[in-house]
């Protein structure tokens, strides 16, 4: 399998900051599949001394299956920055939606992604 870069995707709006990096929702060019792209500098990372915890990060993620938790399809990375293919959540952050109910709803947050 060919490895992925940022030009197999069509970047749009921000969906969110960081320290680290920013969310962009973004489109495969080859398949339109939607997803979030996360991107991280590496000097910040570096700065901070988290490489390590970025891998393992990764590595957990990217195990994950649960219907709660979104899921990181692939990532790859360039000279200065790291991509994290996630899926997107429409409905934003659950945290954003937390605030808004003040509790968790089990049943609203299945329906969030």
């Amino acid at each position: 399998m060919r490895r992925l870069t940022v030009d197999d995707f069509e970047i749009g709006r921000p969906l969110g900051k960081g320290k680290f990096g920013n969310v962009y929702l973004a489109r495969l060019k080859e398949s339109h599949f939607i997803v979030a792209l996360k991107v991280l500098f590496k000097s910040q990372i570096e700065k901070e001394g988290l490489e390590h915890q970025l891998r393992r990060e990764i590595e957990i993620q990217a195990h994950l299956q649960h219907p709660n938790i979104l899921r990181l399809y692939n990532y790859f990375h360039d000279a200065r920055r790291v991509y994290l293919i996630l899926e997107y959540a429409p409905r934003g952050e659950l945290y954003k939606e937390l605030q808004k109910s003040e509790k968790l709803d089990e049943q609203r947050t299945a329906t969030v992604r």
